[in-house]
């Protein structure tokens, strides 16, 4: 039992000194993986494959305001405005510098300098950059597709009523001490 007791705790103390040893990622490591994965690409593409959400975003929001199944041209140019918009909106932040050092403490907050360098090391292959590539085209049609299953799930009457129905008793009280004062 003895004997036990002292493998457990080297185990114990292997595991914590491993732990403790795990440096913490590096800025300039981290620069490096994310340019070899070329994040500023990637924002890039993201934005130009998001327009189609962005326009189905905005018809629905209009469907929803105007409470009507179909928009007619007036209303469809409004949606393509308010599109343009959300896009403008979304560029601009993505061009923000510090939503690339938001992205940078994320990154350092999340890996340590040893997956930091694995990373790189496996981006620096022809395999590594392909899946690069692939994964953010994945992660774009992923984000289009559960756009368009959202719109289609809020197209059911009883899905909108259900939803409306909860809105209005989370409102319900705030519009009443507003209408109070």
């Amino acid at each position: 039992m003895k004997n036990l007791n002292h493998i457990l705790y080297a185990i114990t103390l292997s595991a914590l000194s491993a732990a403790s040893f795990a440096k913490p990622a590096t800025e300039a490591s981290v620069e490096k993986a994310l340019k070899l994965s070329d994040i500023r690409g990637a924002l890039a593409q993201s934005q130009q494959d998001m327009r189609p959400v962005y326009d189905l975003q905005a018809e629905e929001m209009l469907k929803n305001i105007f409470k009507t199944p179909a928009l007619n041209a007036e209303q469809q140019k409004a949606a393509r405005q308010i599109a343009e918009v959300m896009g403008s909106f979304s560029n601009q932040l993505i061009s923000d510098p510090k939503f690339m050092q938001m992205i940078k403490a994320v990154y350092m907050q999340t890996f340590s300098e040893e997956e930091v360098l694995a990373n790189i090391q496996f981006l620096e292959t022809p395999l590594g950059q392909s899946i690069n590539k692939k994964s953010s085209k994945m992660m774009s049609e992923i984000m289009r597709n559960s756009i368009t299953m959202s719109a289609q799930l809020m197209q059911d009457p009883a899905v909108q009523r259900e939803m409306n129905r909860k809105i209005e008793k989370i409102l319900k009280p705030l519009l009443q001490a507003d209408s109070a004062q």
